[in-house]
């Protein structure tokens, strides 16, 4: 906890040249996945999210990806690997900035199945990141979230880390 708390801070330092309003900007990243009381067992995946001021502090977001959930090898009880189950996850969203490069962001969207069922799920999705400036209009973009697909059916907690630019 100690190691995380410094490293927060170390963050928020670095963070403190990040822009001070919003920019139009897009950025790549990889994601992490911690299902909660679930068949699963960890989620990875890659993403992209475009975002567009609104208005001094606030930003429309738009992210679309690909997440591969993995089962947990205790329920499966077999000695061969079940292939994990992939989604497409679709948000559009909000970020408000309270304070350079400290922002909440909420979205919301559908995941779209690409094997197995192929069933769709409602996500909703909230939490905080910052961004560490890189440069002028770069940086990197840390993203904490907590998100919910299909009422219930599958909570987690994620981390979203991507390079980040603007223009």
């Amino acid at each position: 906890m100690k190691k995380l708390l410094a490293l927060l801070f170390v963050l928020f330092s670095v963070s403190a040249s990040a822009q001070t309003a919003p920019t139009k900007a897009f950025g790549v990243g990889l994601e992490l996945g911690v299902p909660a009381n679930s068949v699963f067992n960890i989620g990875f995946g890659g993403s992209g999210k475009a975002e567009v001021p609104l208005v001094s502090a606030l930003s429309f977001t738009v992210t679309g990806g690909y997440t591969s959930f993995h089962y947990k090898s205790a329920l499966i009880g077999s000695s061969t690997m079940q292939p994990p189950v992939g989604y497409i996850p679709l948000k559009a969203g909000v970020k408000y900035y309270f304070s350079p490069g400290f922002y909440a962001e909420g979205e919301a969207g559908n995941a779209f199945q690409t094997n197995y069922t192929k069933e769709n799920l409602f996500i909703i999705a909230i939490g905080p990141g910052f961004i560490a400036s890189t440069g002028e209009h770069s940086g990197i973009d840390i993203g904490f979230r907590y998100e919910n697909w299909g009422s219930g059916r599958l909570r987690q907690t994620a981390i979203r880390v991507a390079y980040r630019f603007g223009f």
